[in-house]
């Protein structure tokens, strides 16, 4: 999973997106290993791989183009991230540490997929 692909063709939704918490993402994704990639590539969008033409031809289950999308939740709304795989898109909660955003993907890529919800 290339992180500077996926970085360039990713799209910020909302006004909750701290800059901050944005950029400890991206170094969060950057440090973390190809499996740990994979696993969260798969936990927001429903697959572990990318598409042979890079995330710039990421799809929805219909075929359509919808690129990697990150929208700022609070974190009273939800503490840990959540995934709209239909949609490629991440809430993620605007964390007030690295490492505590660090922590909240961990745990979230090392969960197994046991259900969904209906948006």
């Amino acid at each position: 999973v290339n992180v500077d692909d996926w970085k360039a063709h990713t799209t910020y939704i909302g006004n909750d997106c701290d800059p901050q918490v944005i950029e400890w993402f991206w170094d969060v994704v950057t440090d973390f290993t190809t499996e740990q990639r994979a696993r969260l590539l798969q936990f927001t969008t429903g697959s572990a791989r990318v598409p042979v033409q890079g995330f710039k031809t990421l799809t929805m289950n219909d075929g359509r183009i919808c690129l990697f999308a990150i929208q700022g939740i609070r974190k009273e709304e939800c503490l840990y991230p959540r995934a709209h795989t239909c949609f490629n898109r991440l809430d993620l909660p605007m964390y007030s540490s690295k490492k505590d955003l660090e922590t909240a993907l961990t745990m979230v890529i090392k969960m197994e997929v046991t259900g969904f919800t209906i948006e």
